[in-house]
């Protein structure tokens, strides 16, 4: 994403300009932080949500329903992989 800060037409505001979308501000400073904020949003690390009871299994490297066992390890239903997930 191009991320702009351009000063207003005659000197009215400040413009932060963000690929083909634009947001209007009273002062730099404003401008500014609104940059800083967006920029440090866009470098955070983010996850991949995995759907609510599904976890990601190591051995197929998918989602997968797995189930939890009676020793509490979690393990492929029948008629999945036979592998245990870490």
């Amino acid at each position: 994403m191009n991320i702009e800060i351009t000063e207003g037409r005659a000197g009215h505001g400040w413009i932060v300009h963000m690929d083909d979308q634009a947001v209007n501000f009273n002062s730099l400073e404003q401008a500014t932080a609104f940059v800083d904020q967006l920029k440090a949003r866009i470098e955070a690390p983010h996850v991949w949500p995995v759907a609510a009871g599904r976890e990601v299994c190591i051995g197929c490297l998918s989602p997968c329903a797995l189930m939890a066992t009676d020793n509490g390890r979690l393990s492929h239903p029948p008629g999945m992989a036979n592998r245990e997930a870490r």
